[in-house]
């Protein structure tokens, strides 16, 4: 959906990389857009301080800069079209568990993930251990893995007693994705 526009499908690409650099010729042929298209669009994001550039020999090589809030949003965003776009949270409602709370949480929900990193989730549902695998076998439809933890209410409240440190990081910087943010009061 978001690659209609030129300066999304770069964008998509570029912050998708976020290790890689791009030539303009290179970000032409990754997107399918004009050579043109994609000077546009890379100028645009420097001008925004998404990209960096830098000059190798006679070829200008563009990076991502995940020190741009803009960027990381945009990533963000990306990520939940691909979640979307698989149908993790439609497939996890459609389990007929009682659903309390989906959130996306780690490095995707935060924008720092490359294309090596999972995508994690975490589900609060009150339901039994066979519900729980039914729900983490949902796993799959990306490009990406997807790590699927679910947690009844009561195990949640545990994990927040008995891991501090995970519970504030998955709460804190999290997306939710139905539901409400799990707080643990």
């Amino acid at each position: 959906m978001l690659e209609k526009y030129a300066v999304l499908a770069v964008m998509k690409v570029i912050l998708g990389r976020p290790a890689k650099r791009f030539s303009v010729r290179e970000a032409a042929k990754a997107t399918g857009l004009s050579v043109n298209a994609c000077k546009y669009s890379l100028d645009f994001m420097l001008g925004k301080g998404m990209v960096r550039l830098e000059k190798i020999g006679k070829t200008y090589q563009y990076q991502a800069s995940l020190d741009s809030y803009m960027a990381r949003q945009w990533k963000v965003l990306f990520s939940l079209e691909e979640l979307d776009g698989a149908g993790i949270v439609q497939a996890i409602l459609k389990t007929g568990r009682s659903i309390m709370s989906i959130i996306l949480y780690g490095s995707t929900a935060m924008g720092r993930d490359d294309a090596a990193s999972d995508i994690d989730v975490l589900v609060i549902a009150d339901t039994d251990m066979a519900g729980k695998k039914s729900i983490a076998a949902l796993a799959h439809g990306t490009r990406r893995e997807i790590n699927i933890s679910v947690y009844s209410p009561y195990e949640w409240r545990e994990k927040a007693k008995r891991d501090r440190v995970f519970y504030e990081q998955a709460v804190m910087d999290c997306i939710v994705l139905y539901g409400e943010r799990p707080v643990v009061l």
